[in-house]
């Protein structure tokens, strides 16, 4: 998470919103079998446009070109990260989330997946989110297809500020709905404090993802796009 957080910070993240020109993949080697590329398709929903090889292959099919809500069985949740992953990409910020991934009941493993923009002319509405996921051990040497079959359970959503966030009035009350079911306030990441802590050779989120209320930002990072 930290190695493509300091990347991204280094293009200008966080204060810009850096170019996809300027994304140099050489860069991120060990990080490619876990990255993914998330953008709008023209009928309006999420997609796979990129997915590295350890990620295809724990879901047994590629998923270029796939939708985000199909490769999940647990309909709801799918559609809550679908949803806030399609608010980040109007507004341009990146979104960390933690949980659970679950194969099935004999394969539970904790889940953080990191998403940042990225500009990108070509994309519908001009970003897409590139992403990586923390890796885990998965059983599937036959290459099984498990399309469908996952399941995940939320505990934090975070926004990146790239400078701007996501609001909750953004949201639908459908989502809303479902964040208050769940328990969970969208925060803001503290990333100054999350770098500094790995610069020293902590481990960032071992005592809780350093964070920050969004109503603490400036008014530039909270202001609507639209």
């Amino acid at each position: 998470m930290c190695h493509l957080l300091n990347y991204w910070r280094s293009l200008g993240g966080g204060k810009a919103i850096p170019e996809r020109t300027s994304l140099d993949l050489r860069k991120l080697t060990n990080l490619l079998p876990w990255m993914f590329i998330l953008e709008m398709g023209d009928d309006g929903s999420l997609r796979y446009r990129l997915a590295g090889s350890s990620l295809e292959a724990a879901v047994g099919r590629g998923m270029a070109g796939r939708t985000y809500g199909e490769i999940f069985s647990d309909r709801e949740q799918a559609g809550l990260m679908a949803e806030l992953y399609a608010v980040a990409l109007v507004q341009s910020c990146g979104v960390l989330r933690t949980g659970a991934l679950a194969f099935d009941k004999n394969e539970t493993f904790e889940m953080e997946v990191l998403a940042l923009p990225f500009v990108e002319p070509r994309a519908m509405g001009g970003t897409i989110l590139v992403g990586v996921v923390r890796p885990f051990e998965y059983d599937n040497q036959g290459f099984t297809d498990r399309w469908g079959e996952f399941q995940h359970d939320l505990s934090e959503i975070l926004v990146v500020p790239s400078p701007r966030v996501m609001l909750t009035s953004q949201l639908s009350p459908r989502v809303l709905v479902a964040l208050e079911r769940l328990d969970i306030k969208i925060k803001a990441v503290d990333v100054d404090k999350v770098l500094e802590i790995e610069s020293k050779g902590g481990v960032p989120g071992m005592m809780g993802i350093p964070s920050l209320e969004l109503d603490r930002l400036g008014s530039d990072q909270r202001q609507c796009l639209n």
